[in-house]
C-alpha cells in the first residue's frame, strides 16, 4: 500500500465506532507490518553476511570468516546461542543509543569492543554516577532528556561514535549518521555488504508508518526552558532524521523492534505523514499554546511548522462570583462567615505569603482546610507549611491518596519529595458541606492521572475546579509522563472522563487553576471530543500495538515502591504493577535482576484482565557491604508474547545500621 492509498483509507476512521476503528486499523495494517504474536525465528539472514538476531531488540550480526560484530546487543541472549549460529567470537558492538532495551546486557560481552553514540557515552561509562546523582532528575522533573532508560551500571566502551564517522570492519564499510528523535544522539548504521545498502536505525521506524512508542519524544519545543511541556517534540528531529535517512536509498531498513523493511521509502514516507498528522492533532488542544496566547514568558514561541495549527477561539472573559477568590499561583480559595479559609491548591512559597498576608489584614482568621487538584508541586509544596501554622485540614480524592502520602514510591513530573498527609480521601461522587458552601468531590484525570476535579455550589452559581485539565480552550495533555490515556482507557482514566462528565454536570463555571474561570461551553467540549476521537484513530494507526495506549503510557510497567531505604542485608520487598490496556486478558511475567551481591528470592508471573493493574510480588536480599550508597534492581518482563528486557527499575538507597540493634533480614 502507497501513501496516498494508505491516507485515503484514513477517512473511513470518520463515524466509526471505537471497536471498530481498530478493527479497521488492524485489517489495514495486516500487509504492512506483522502482528507482535506472530512467532518469528530468533534468526534471520539478510544477506550472505548480514543478518538480524531477535533479542529484546532485533541485533544486526554482520560476519566476516571468524569475527562477528553486533549492532545493538539488547540483554546478549545471542551468547546463549552462540553455536548453533556459528559465532566464535563477538568482536565488536555498535549501539544505536542507550536505552536499556538495546544494551542491557552489554557487560556480558566480554573482549567484544564497544562503540557508542559520543554525545550519549557518559550515560554507559557513568551510569553509576547518574543513578547516585538521580534526585536531582526524579525530584521536581521537568526534564525527560535524557530519558531515565539508562543502564544501571556503567560499562566501559572503546570507541565514541559521531556523525559522518565511517568504520572499516574487516573491509566492509559501516557509514555512521546521526539520527536524532527517540533519543538526542541516536545514530544510525548504514552497512554496505554484499552489493546492499542496509541501513540499521534503531529507534527511529518501528515498521511502514509506525515507531514503537510515542512518549521517548517528549522534548522542548523551540523557545521553551523545559522538556515537561513539549508532548512529542523530538517529532520535529525525527523528521529531518527519517528525510537524512531516505535521502541516502537504503535498500533495507532494519529497526530495533520491528520487522525489517524492504521498501524503505514508502515505510518512511509514510510515518512522515503519520506522525505530522499526530502533531497537528495534538497542538490543536495543547494547553502550552494556550499559556503562550496569555503571555506566559516560559513559552517563547508558538508551535514551529508544520505544527502551527489554528486552535479553538478562546471563550469570552467571565467574572468570578463574589464568594469565589483568586491569590497567587494556583491558588483560589472560599471564605466563611466567620472568616475562615477554605484554600484550593497549595503550590510554592508565594501563597504562604499571601496567606499570611490575608491573616495579618484581619480579613481571614486561618485555613480551615486546602484540597488538592493534583499531585504536582507547583499544587502542593506548601501544604504542609501551612497546615502546621494553621492546623489545616486536607481534602483529596482517593485516587490521589498515595502519590501525596507516598510520593517516592512513584516516578511521575513535577514530584514533590515531602510526605503529604491526608486526612479526608474523597470517594467519587462525595458530597460534603463547609460552612454554607455544598461540594462534590471527582477523580478527573485529565493532565495526569492522578487529578481530581471539585463541583462547588454557593449562591445559586455552580463552579467546577478543574486543576490543569483544561485552559481556554485546551487540554493540559502536555506531558507523555503524566500518563494520558485515550480510548477506552481515556474515558476512565484520561481527558474523555473529564470532559462526558462536564457534560453531564453543566457547572455555570470552570475553573482553571492556571487561567482563572472558563465559560462553560458544550460545543467546545463536542468538538474537544471529536479531535480525540480522531486522535485515537491515528495513534492506533501510528503504534504497533491493539491498544495505542502501551506506546502512550511510559509507566504500563512500573516498580512499586519506585524508591525505598533500606539497612544492608535486609530484604527488599516490591511490586510490579502492570496496566494491561488491551482489550483482551493478558499474561505478564517479570523477573528481578540485580547488581552483584544481591540474592534474588522470587520472580512470579499473572494474567491480568483487560484493561486492569495486576501486581507480581518480588523480593531480593541486599548484599551486607554494598559499594555505593545507591543502587538500582531491574525489571526485566515478558507481556503477551512479547519479550519486553528490562523495562522498568528500583532504586534502594542504603541507610547506616544501628549497630546497637542490627536489622533484621526475615
Amino acid at each position: 500500500m502507497n501513501r496516498r492509498d494508505f491516507v485515503a483509507q484514513g477517512s473511513a476512521f470518520i463515524g466509526l465506532s471505537r471497536n471498530d476503528a481498530k478493527s479497521f486499523v488492524r485489517d489495514t495494517l495486516s500487509n504492512i507490518t506483522s502482528s507482535y504474536t506472530t512467532t518469528k525465528p530468533r534468526f534471520e539472514s539478510i544477506t550472505e553476511h548480514v543478518g538480524v538476531y531477535r533479542d529484546v531488540v532485533n541485533v544486526g550480526v554482520v560476519r566476516s570468516g571468524s569475527k562477528t560484530l553486533l549492532i545493538d546487543s539488547g540483554d546478549s541472549s545471542i551468547l546463549q546461542d552462540a553455536k548453533h549460529l556459528h559465532i566464535e567470537s563477538i568482536d565488536r558492538v555498535l549501539y544505536t543509543h542507550y536505552h536499556r532495551d538495546q544494551c542491557s546486557g552489554a557487560s556480558r560481552l566480554k573482549g567484544a569492543h564497544i562503540d557508542v553514540p559520543a554525545t550519549e557515552a557518559k550515560l554507559f561509562t557513568n551510569a553509576t554516577e547518574f543513578w547516585l546523582e538521580a534526585d536531582v532528575i526524579l525530584d521536581h522533573r521537568y526534564d525527560f532528556r535524557p530519558e531515565i532508560m539508562v543502564l544501571r551500571e556503567s560499562v566501559a566502551i572503546d570507541r565514541e561514535l559521531r556523525d559522518g564517522d565511517i568504520l572499516h570492519w574487516e573491509g566492509i564499510p559501516i557509514r555512521v549518521m546521526a539520527t536524532p528523535g527517540h533519543t538526542d544522539g541516536s545514530l544510525s548504521y548504514f552497512v554496505e555488504a554484499d552489493g546492499k545498502s542496509i541501513a540499521f536505525t534503531g529507534d527511529l521506524i518501528y515498521g511502514p508508518g509506525q515507531i514503537w512508542e510515542f512518549y521517548s519524544l517528549q522534548k522542548r519545543f523551540p523557545g521553551m526552558d523545559g522538556d515537561y511541556w513539549g508532548i512529542g517534540g523530538a517529532v520535529l528531529d525525527l523528521l529531518d532524521s527519517i528525510k537524512v535517512v531516505g535521502a541516502h536509498n537504503p535498500a533495507m531498513l532494519v529497526p530495533s523492534h520491528g520487522e525489517v523493511m524492504r521498501n524503505p521509502e514508502n515505510a518512511l514516507t509514510l510515518l512522515h505523514s503519520q506522525l505530522e498528522q499526530v502533531m497537528q492533532n495534538y497542538l490543536t488542544l495543547s494547553a502550552w499554546r494556550v499559556s503562550k496566547r496569555n503571555g506566559v514568558q516560559i513559552f517563547k514561541e508558538d508551535a514551529p511548522p508544520p505544527f502551527d495549527v489554528p486552535m479553538f477561539e478562546q471563550l469570552a472573559p467571565v467574572d468570578l462570583p463574589k464568594w469565589l477568590h483568586r491569590t497567587v499561583g494556583t491558588s483560589s480559595y472560599i471564605v466563611a462567615e466567620d472568616n475562615s479559609m477554605f484554600l484550593f491548591d497549595c503550590g510554592f512559597n508565594s501563597i504562604v505569603e499571601a496567606v499570611n498576608e490575608l491573616v495579618g489584614s484581619g480579613e481571614i482568621s486561618g485555613v480551615d482546610a486546602i484540597w488538592a487538584s493534583h499531585y504536582h508541586d507547583d499544587h502542593i509544596s506548601s501544604i504542609n507549611t501551612v497546615r502546621r501554622r494553621y492546623g489545616s485540614k486536607v481534602y483529596v480524592q482517593r485516587e490521589m491518596q498515595d502519590i501525596l502520602e507516598n510520593p517516592t514510591a512513584y516516578c511521575m513530573p513535577c514530584l514533590f519529595p515531602e510526605s503529604i498527609h491526608v486526612d479526608h480521601a474523597l470517594a467519587e461522587g462525595e458530597q460534603f458541606h463547609w460552612k454554607g458552601y455544598e461540594m462534590t468531590a471527582y477523580y478527573f484525570p485529565g493532565q495526569t492521572l492522578y487529578h481530581a476535579g471539585l463541583l462547588i455550589e454557593h449562591d445559586g452559581t455552580r463552579v467546577f475546579m478543574t486543576g490543569d485539565a483544561f485552559g481556554n480552550w485546551a487540554i493540559g495533555d502536555v506531558c507523555s509522563y503524566n500518563r494520558n490515556f485515550i480510548g477506552e482507557d481515556g474515558e476512565t482514566h484520561g481527558s474523555e472522563r473529564c470532559l462526558r462528565l462536564l457534560l453531564k454536570l453543566k457547572p455555570d463555571l470552570l475553573y482553571a487553576a492556571h487561567w482563572g474561570p472558563i465559560r462553560f461551553s458544550q460545543k467546545y467540549i463536542e468538538k474537544t471530543l471529536d479531535i480525540l476521537r480522531k486522535r485515537e484513530a491515528m495513534l492506533t494507526a501510528l503504534l504497533p500495538w491493539d491498544d495505542a495506549n502501551f506506546g502512550l503510557d511510559p509507566y504500563w510497567i512500573r516498580a512499586y515502591p519506585y524508591r525505598q531505604s533500606i539497612f544492608p542485608g535486609q530484604k527488599v520487598l516490591l511490586e510490579a504493577r502492570i496496566y494491561n490496556h488491551s482489550d483482551a486478558a493478558c499474561g505478564a511475567s517479570v523477573e528481578l535482576c540485580a547488581p552483584q551481591g544481591w540474592q534474588v528470592e522470587s520472580s512470579g508471573s499473572i494474567t491480568i484482565p483487560a484493561h486492569a493493574e495486576g501486581a507480581i510480588r518480588l523480593a531480593a536480599i541486599a548484599p551486607t557491604n554494598p559499594p555505593t550508597r545507591r543502587q538500582v534492581l531491574g525489571l526485566t518482563a515478558h507481556f503477551c508474547k512479547r519479550r519486553l528486557g528490562e523495562i522498568a527499575e528500583a532504586i534502594v538507597d542504603y541507610r547506616q545500621p544501628d549497630t546497637a540493634s542490627p536489622p533484621s533480614t526475615a
